[in-house]
């Protein structure tokens, strides 16, 4: 279902876009292998890595872990569509 819903999404994103791909999930499957499944079939579409302090760094976005008295992880990703 995200696939399709990065798919259905990024129609509507106007070349030199940014969307800005999160979920609250510790999960691969649905977050940095989303995130590849996604560009490996998206020709226009470019990982651009974030240089933020937060969050653990992946090939593809950042994940940020559970915490006690916090939140329950949560990844984000920046993709962005080619003129």
């Amino acid at each position: 279902m995200q696939g399709d819903i990065l798919d259905a999404m990024w129609k509507l994103l106007k070349p030199g876009g940014t969307l800005v791909y999160a979920t609250c999930s510790i999960l691969p499957e649905e977050n940095s292998k989303q995130v590849e499944a996604f560009l490996s079939r998206t020709s226009d579409a470019v990982h651009d890595a974030l240089d933020v302090p937060y969050g653990q760094p992946g090939v593809f976005g950042r994940q940020l872990l559970p915490q006690i008295n916090g939140h329950d992880g949560f990844f984000y990703a920046r993709l962005r569509k080619q003129l």
